[in-house]
């Protein structure tokens, strides 16, 4: 017992030497106080002598300038006054006829009470040189009745008319200091009764950034001198200038043009100062916005406040609104969602829209990625982004920024030339929680290189076409031909040549062109995933039965020993790992000879999923837990693919507009934006959706078959998909 008590002991006896908050706090406002006397003392005490002279030498000069005689500063310190009579008087500049004490005073106010406002300096120096101009005001209205009136009416206006002079000054500049530090910059488009009134044009209204309700003129007739300098004296440029200056201080204005966790951030500050303050920002954001977590930021602030007293009809409507957002009932999915958020690049082409929709089906939601800001997974998809091309300067900035603010689980690629540019950014992807699984660079070299590849296959002795890629052994690969880029895609700048007089044209027309010998048979094409020790995990071989641009537009699933295994040596070859595309033909006799391998999903992807391979939900639990062990997956032969178009249509600000022949819906909503907090739905029902809500403002929430929101055409043509097993 003894050692516990002298710990006891010991612990109470350090607690008496630390005091609580209050009498800390208590130290320190004394200390601010002892500190600002201090320096009022020091400072008048260093600066009386310099700060007189200054006074007495521009009243001087003041005086000079008026042309009034037989006043004069010579003495530097003092003024000689001569009366109506010549009388002599010398009028001393005390320190209690100096503007130092109360110049110190402010200064010593704005640092201990103001000087954690940016404000403080600047309401400081006006309020100093309205102190200045004041005292002088008082000092010539002394000299004046002394050289006019009589001298006793100098001594009279100086200690009676000017202590109450000193006394008003001083506090006005105390006044003005105060207002000008304690003036909040921001300022939003509303009266003193909450009423919006902005008069902007009407294609400003974007979320978040209008309110506006009838507001009668109560100016008076007359002429606005505001308004004719502006609209008639001022250069319109001028003019314009100072408009988008006034513009851009406006709340709201900010809000609608920021980020949804940015915007969100407002409207927590916004709230905190009182729902009666800007009421009419908080109702544009509800009556505008469409972004969840945003909404659901202001539902929980207004929510927050119920303490504070009615204010207005505005601030009714705006407490009805968040009760019925924050009653909402949950959405009914036809999947259970797992609550990840995944991110998908070239979300534009064929095979960036088969992930995404794969992704959407298991339950995921998706960020679209893409270059073109008109491309269809953006719409498709419940989050996007527009970035710029893998090979701009600013592409790792800006893709690291939007990883930033939306903090997806994993990252999928769909565009091989990205990984070029996505290999130095995985340790930066890694510490935002964001996982990945590209190939080695030098694979994906290796295949996306048409003349790298031929020599990779030749050497591993794998049947692929005659190849030849400088003029001088054109001839000798054997026809006839096909002429293509040696680094190319999607069928462009092919030629077929059966001529031999025009195989040297050909050639010289073509980019960085290659010469293969034309293979015969039947064409096929075979998706495949490789586990990361190199183990093939599924090889969906299928017909290109039809193919436009490159794409396969009908095919059936099939199965053949030969294919599979020269399609795993053909991956072992190269080296790659992860999906991957490999196209061929298979002879009358039954050979398989490989033409190209491409290192990403394919555009005909939706035949593999539907055939029962589920090659990207395994390429993602690879990508999220590269230690767990994947399964092999088998597929259904003779299931057959008719690829036909759909159209999804938008409006030119980018909403969704609903389908009038066929609406057809994604199964998981818009994700919410990662933001420190707000916890992620991992349940169904239990995340933001489009929901229609009674609310007495009007919410318009966004549809889950898209919400991005990007500038574009109306309506474009998408692809999509008719499957049926072959009987």
């Amino acid at each position: 017992m003894s050692r516990v008590e002298n710990r006891l002991n010991a612990t109470l006896a350090k607690r008496r030497w630390k005091p609580a908050a209050t009498p800390l706090r208590r130290r320190l406002v004394l200390l601010e106080m002892l500190g600002a006397v201090a320096g009022c003392v020091g400072g008048y005490l260093l600066f009386i002598d310099p700060v007189r002279r200054f006074e007495v030498t521009l009243a001087s000069r003041i005086i000079d300038l008026l042309g009034v005689d037989r006043v004069s500063g010579a003495l530097g310190d003092g003024f000689v006054v001569f009366g109506p009579n010549l009388e002599p008087v010398v009028a001393e500049m005390t320190g209690s006829c100096s503007i130092l004490s109360s110049v110190l005073a402010l200064a010593a106010l704005a640092v201990v009470a103001l000087r954690q406002r940016p404000q403080a300096l600047a309401g400081f120096l006006a309020a100093a040189v309205f102190v200045l101009a004041a005292n002088q005001v008082r000092l010539l209205g002394s000299l004046l009745t002394g050289r006019y009136f009589a001298v006793d009416a100098l001594v009279f206006f100086h200690d009676w008319i000017g202590a109450v002079l000193n006394f008003a000054y001083t506090l006005i500049g105390l006044l003005i200091m105060i207002g000008l530090t304690m003036y909040d910059a921001q300022r939003a488009e509303q009266d003193r009764t909450g009423r919006h009134t902005a008069d902007r044009p009407a294609a400003w209204a974007r979320p978040g950034l209008g309110h506006r309700v009838p507001v009668e003129d109560t100016r008076e007739p007359g002429v606005q001198i505001t308004a004719v300098v502006y609209r008639r004296i001022l250069p319109k440029a001028v003019s314009r200038r100072l408009a988008r200056r006034r513009e851009q201080r406006r709340i709201d204005y900010r809000v609608g043009h920021e980020t949804p966790a940015r915007r969100a951030e407002i409207i927590r500050e916004l709230a905190g100062k009182g729902l009666g303050v800007h009421t009419a920002t908080l109702l544009a954001v509800a009556s505008y916005e469409t972004d969840p977590l945003v909404l659901d930021t202001l539902a929980g602030v207004v929510a927050a406040r119920q303490w504070e007293p009615i204010a207005g009809g505005d601030v009714i409507a705006l407490r009805l609104w968040a009760r019925a957002w924050l009653m909402r009932a949950p959405r009914q999915r036809s999947v259970a969602e797992t609550g990840r958020l995944v991110a998908v690049t070239g979300a534009g082409g064929p095979a960036g829209v088969a992930v995404v929709k794969a992704l959407q089906a298991a339950g995921d939601h998706v960020l679209a990625l893409d270059a073109d800001p008109d491309a269809v997974g953006l719409r498709l998809a419940g989050r996007g982004a527009v970035l710029p091309r893998a090979d701009h300067p600013g592409y790792a900035e800006a893709l690291l920024a939007v990883l930033d603010e939306h903090r997806p689980a994993a990252l999928i690629c769909t565009v091989a030339e990205e990984y070029a540019a996505l290999a130095p950014l995985i340790s930066a992807m890694d510490e935002r929680g964001v996982r990945t699984w590209l190939p080695d660079p030098a694979t994906a070299e290796r295949c996306l290189d048409k003349v790298a590849f031929a020599r990779t296959m030749h050497a591993a002795g794998i049947p692929h076409p005659a190849t030849a890629w400088t003029p001088a052994t054109v001839g000798l690969v054997p026809g006839p031909w096909v002429v293509k880029p040696a680094r190319g895609r999607g069928s462009r700048d092919v030629i077929l040549v059966d001529d031999p007089a025009a195989l040297g044209h050909a050639f010289a027309s073509v980019p960085g062109a290659i010469a293969q010998t034309r293979v015969t048979g039947r064409e096929f094409t075979a998706d495949a995933l490789v586990g990361p020790d190199g183990t093939l995990l599924a090889c969906v071989p299928r017909w290109r039965d039809e193919t436009r641009g490159g794409t396969s537009v009908r095919g059936t699933t099939f199965t053949s020993v030969a294919v599979t295994e020269t399609v795993a040596a053909t991956l072992r070859a190269v080296g790659l790992t992860g999906p991957a595309n490999v196209q061929g033909f298979v002879g009358d006799s039954g050979n398989v000879t490989v033409v190209e391998v491409n290192p990403r999903f394919s555009g005909g992807l939706p035949l593999t999923l539907a055939a029962g391979a589920d090659v990207v939900g395994a390429y993602l639990a690879a990508v999220l837990d590269p230690s767990a062990p994947l399964p092999t997956l088998g597929f259904q032969p003779g299931v057959r693919m008719a690829r036909h178009f759909a159209e999804v249509y938008y409006a030119a600000d980018g909403t969704p507009v609903p389908d009038p022949l066929d609406p057809v819906t994604c199964s998981v909503p818009d994700f919410p934006a990662a933001t420190p907090g707000v916890p992620s739905p991992s349940a169904p029902g239990s995340g933001p959706a489009s929901l229609q809500t009674p609310s007495p403002v009007r919410a318009e929430h966004s549809d889950p078959a898209g919400s991005v929101a990007a500038n574009g055409p109306a309506a474009y043509r998408v692809p999509g998909e008719l499957l049926a097993a072959a009987r």
